[in-house]
């Protein structure tokens, strides 16, 4: 019985995600050919995704104010943890003629069209122009603006470890969708987290500005601030050593954080969906020191020290809820 178009679609989708996060190594792309020779309507629907992609990706040379339009666009995001349901559904729907324009309202597409980006199991240093200095953690994305006036990094998902070099012409910013960022002096992290960014003095100073801009802060060395759209404010102190420590390591140091807020960071950096029920774990916190590059590990760290229980169903589908206690 032939399979119907809308399953070979999907499956389709699942090969593209996968050569997109894990590359095209030769013994993938070998799996990838026999899937697309099994039939014709394989082949057909492996070319129709691709396409999407290639139309998305094309967006790039388009000029600044369109590019700047369609960013404008991303600014509705879902949870990381629906990432790649959207993108697969992206895929589906861009492979049935559904307009560029209209994909182009999901999130996912800002990786594509980033200046820097990265895949879920990828960490990236890039040298500037100006000899700065950007490390990206998994499935993080930004922009970088340039000009005689200013350098800006926009950071559009995830996280970025910033190393600025002296510039006294030009001043630099890390902005997002909160607020932006001025350094006034060398090292510092971002990360965006929901509707709050978070910043972590590592040496120096920045100066943080809600997007309203109607707060601003400045942020030394050893505190942490978040930034919403409408305030700053500091919450607690970090360790410089730690952090530099746990990007060289990549690894995710937590303490004392609610139990999702850590299981969206941890699916940020694999591939596949992890499922839970946000409510139902919310209660639950977490201390530790956690390896980014085996998340598979990470999730049986915190299961020795909270009561979960741990489903694999496949690769990319893991299921995470509470032990019940036992009825007496």
């Amino acid at each position: 019985m032939p399979e119907p178009r809308q399953t070979i679609d999907e499956q389709a989708a699942e090969w593209i995600l996968r050569l997109h996060e894990e590359g095209f190594s030769e013994s993938l792309r070998l799996e990838f050919e026999r899937w697309k020779q099994q039939s014709p309507k394989h082949a057909g629907a492996a070319l129709r995704m691709q396409d999407v992609i290639n139309r998305l990706q094309s967006l790039r040379e388009h000029s600044a104010p369109a590019k700047a339009a369609l960013n404008a666009g991303f600014n509705r995001r879902k949870p990381a943890t629906q990432r790649k349901q959207v993108l697969r559904a992206l895929l589906i729907a861009g492979c049935l003629a559904v307009p560029v324009t209209l994909v182009m309202k999901s999130p996912y597409p800002e990786q594509w069209m980033a200046d820097i980006s990265t895949g879920p199991n990828d960490w990236k240093t890039q040298r500037l122009a100006d000899n700065s200095t950007l490390t990206l953690s998994g499935t993080s994305a930004v922009n970088v603006h340039f000009d005689g006036q200013e350098r800006r990094i926009e950071l559009l998902q995830g996280e970025v470890l910033v190393d600025v070099a002296h510039d006294s012409a030009r001043p630099f910013f890390v902005q997002t969708a909160q607020g932006s960022m001025r350094a006034l002096g060398t090292r510092f992290v971002v990360k965006r987290q929901g509707d709050t960014t978070v910043l972590s003095m590592l040496q120096s100073r920045v100066a943080a500005q809600s997007a309203n801009e109607q707060q601003t802060l400045e942020v030394g060395a050893g505190s942490r601030a978040l930034i919403r759209s409408d305030s700053v404010e500091l919450s607690g102190t970090v360790s410089a050593a730690s952090i530099n420590q746990a990007w060289e390591r990549h690894q995710l140091v937590v303490e004392n954080q609610p139990l999702p807020q850590v299981l969206d960071e941890i699916s940020r950096h694999r591939r596949g969906h992890l499922q839970f029920d946000r409510k139902a774990l919310a209660s639950l916190r977490v201390s530790a020191v956690l390896p980014l590059d085996d998340t598979d590990q990470a999730l049986q760290l915190i299961a020795e020290t909270l009561p979960l229980q741990i489903k694999t169903y496949t690769p990319w589908l893991i299921v995470i809820s509470q032990l019940q206690p036992p009825k007496k």
